[in-house]
């Protein structure tokens, strides 16, 4: 069961535009385990596949530390 791919969906209400998606992408990009991120500026809802080793808080952190606190 290790390493399985999950996903995580977390709403960042700090999310305008295409520019904070991209912020995101980049953000999420150096993370280890990180398969993909999906950011939809509409709903500000961000979607990353990744790791099963990979906490929450993990990805909590990393969109915090990019400047998009989750809800």
């Amino acid at each position: 069961m290790a390493n399985e791919t999950v996903t995580t969906k977390v709403t960042a209400p700090d999310i305008v535009c295409d520019g904070c998606a991209n912020a995101i992408k980049n953000a999420f990009g150096r993370v280890e385990g990180v398969k993909t991120v999906d950011v939809d500026v509409s709903t500000k809802e961000v979607s990353v596949e990744h790791l099963d080793h990979i906490a929450r808080e993990k990805i909590l952190d990393v969109l915090d530390k990019a400047g998009f606190p989750s809800s």
